[in-house]
């Protein structure tokens, strides 16, 4: 009888074990950043057809729903992991692609292979700036000493394991006019970002809760930038309190969905700056939704050449300041997308039937910003905000398109071209749709504006005016701070005015802006009379009808009269 000793019998068990369904949930955190990564895993799993690799997959309202063993579902996670950093993470320019300076050689191909070389840009490139390492191995290249014609240089050649390809190695470098740029030739594979990610979907030992979710975790990892750039990593916590103990610790799962954020952002990067949006809605199913129009054919996404952004932008290049950039992304997203064709009459109309059901139906849609500015290496963040006026925005644009002024002739005019530095050219432009944005009042800024670039020379203001006017209606209906007869009554008395001093050029302008000097109610009557009189100008009784009402907002009814008074000025001067 034959005795075995120190034999171990694997039990079966194990291989039970791994042929057992688990079900993993990646739950709804009601945060615009992690639910944007769990939207993010569910869009990029989907295209890896998880029922083909034996996993269910299911997205509710609540969250995500893996089921499968544990080998299927490893497999799905890492292959949904690959396609993200190769569709968001691993992106070149178009001068990158054309270039293609990299190369590796392929042992299986026995073969040297091109790469253009890549980079993070946009919301991966706030979650991981780092550069691009190896993704298989690498060799280190020897040097040996030249004498050419006297002249003695150093070359890099292959290490003796490779030698043999040392001639189709040249001829390969000859070839593509190429050079040795690094003190390694890679094998078998490019360079690429690759973010660290573990990945264990069997439950273990409990280890504690996650920061980010409070879920019991059996794989606990030090929070950071990864996670959410908001958070600073480990470092960072340390290197300012060395008593302040260990990082916080945040489990697997939302480390995972942390990378896949930038599936569901828009972005916009301008001197140094980052502009993000992200469209977020309380229902998971609503996102995906949403996220499935925003991809259509006629959809807003576009790949920039340069990676500078994702959407097309409709209103020109110099938008470089918050909420000027938000704004072109608004009326970009409505040309695009909520705005029916043109009719026979040349009229845009909005398309309320896709409004409803993007903006409204189900759960309401809102965007999250975020602005963040270059410190360093990194980018810091500055703002954060919600905005949830969407639909008043969309019909505001409609409104003034139909009443034929152009968005985009009257963002040109709010440009400040004698502003030496050219931060400080759009920065009224930035304020006005700041307050358009928070559905505010602008003609204060505008009136502000108009008279700050006429002061020494005539510059083109109809499409402030017009617009002003138009917007700030909209924005006082149902409100009795300052009714439409109002508005009217002051824009009235503007054009009489400025048709009146129109004709006597400098001096007359002068008589403007003396006009708009005035800060009492009875000092601007004061100087309309001595208009009236020295001009023989003709003035509305309306005026003196509103005493009350005119006192009450005289600040605005200035306003309003005023860049009337120099829009009429500015034209019938010219004639």
């Amino acid at each position: 009888m034959v005795e075995f000793k120190n034999l171990k019998v694997m039990p079966m068990s194990n291989q039970i074990n791994k042929d057992r369904s688990l079900e993993i949930i990646f739950p709804k955190l009601s945060h615009f950043w992690m639910d944007s990564g769990l939207l993010g895993l569910y869009e990029i799993a989907k295209k890896e057809n998880p029922s083909e690799m034996g996993v269910e997959m299911h997205l509710t309202d609540e969250g995500l729903t893996f089921k499968g063993t544990e080998d299927n579902l490893t497999e799905l996670f890492n292959k949904s992991y690959k396609s993200l950093l190769d569709q968001y993470y691993n992106k070149s320019t178009e001068k990158q692609r054309q270039s293609n300076e990299g190369f590796y050689y392929d042992s299986k191909e026995d073969k040297f292979v091109r790469f253009p070389k890549v980079k993070s840009m946009g919301v991966a490139g706030l979650i991981f700036s780092k550069p691009p390492r190896m993704t298989a191995k690498q060799v280190k290249y020897d040097v040996i000493e030249l004498n050419e014609a006297g002249k003695k240089t150093n070359k890099k050649v292959l290490p003796p394991e490779y030698s043999h390809l040392q001639d189709r190695f040249d001829s390969f470098l000859s070839e593509t006019g190429l050079k040795i740029s690094a003190n390694n030739l890679l094998i078998d594979g490019p360079n690429a970002i690759q973010p660290q990610v573990e990945i264990k979907v069997k439950k273990g030992k409990e280890r504690g809760k996650c920061f980010i979710c409070g879920e019991a975790s059996h794989l606990l990892t030090d929070i950071g930038g990864t996670v959410y750039p908001m958070i600073t990593g480990s470092s960072g916590v340390l290197s300012f309190n060395s008593n302040g103990g260990s990082p916080e610790k945040v489990c697997w799962k939302c480390g995972f969905l942390g990378k896949f954020v930038p599936v569901n952002g828009f972005y916009v990067y301008n001197n140094e700056s980052y502009n993000i949006y992200f469209p977020y809605s309380s229902s998971l199913i609503k996102m995906s939704e949403v996220y499935d129009s925003f991809q259509a054919e006629n959809g807003i996404i576009v790949e920039d050449p340069n990676l500078l952004n994702n959407f097309k932008n409709s209103l020109g290049v110099l938008f470089q300041h918050p909420f000027e950039q938000f704004f072109t992304f608004l009326y970009s997203l409505y040309l695009t997308f909520l705005r029916k064709n043109v009719t026979d009459e040349g009229v845009n109309e909005l398309d309320l039937g896709k409004l409803y059901d993007v903006f409204i139906s189900k759960a309401p849609l809102e965007f999250y910003t975020i602005n963040t500015t270059s410190l360093g290496d990194t980018q810091m963040g500055k703002m954060i905000w919600p905005f949830n006026n969407s639909v008043f925005i969309f019909r505001l644009f409609e409104n003034v398109e139909k009443n034929k002024i152009s968005i985009k002739e009257v963002m040109t005019s709010l440009i400040d071209r004698d502003q030496k530095k050219y931060e400080n050219k759009t920065m009224m432009r930035n304020k006005v749709c700041e307050r358009i944005l928070k559905k505010s009042s602008v003609v204060e800024l505008i009136e502000q504006h108009a008279f700050h670039i006429n002061k020494s020379k005539k510059q083109y203001i109809k499409p402030i005016h017009d617009f002003v006017i138009e917007y700030e209606k909209i924005l006082k209906e149902g409100n009795d701070k300052l009714d439409q007869a109002i508005i009217d009554t002051a824009v009235s008395l503007g054009k009489t005015i400025g048709f009146s001093v129109a004709s006597a050029g400098r001096k007359g302008k002068g008589d403007l802006f003396r006009l708009r000097k005035t800060r009492k109610p009875e000092d601007f009557l004061n100087e309309v009379n001595r208009i009236q009189i020295k001009y023989g100008t003709l003035i509305t009784s309306e005026l003196y009808g509103k005493g009350q009402e005119f006192e009450n907002n005289f600040q605005e009814f200035k306003q309003f009269c005023m860049i009337a008074a120099l829009n009429t000025f500015n034209s019938k001067s010219q004639n």
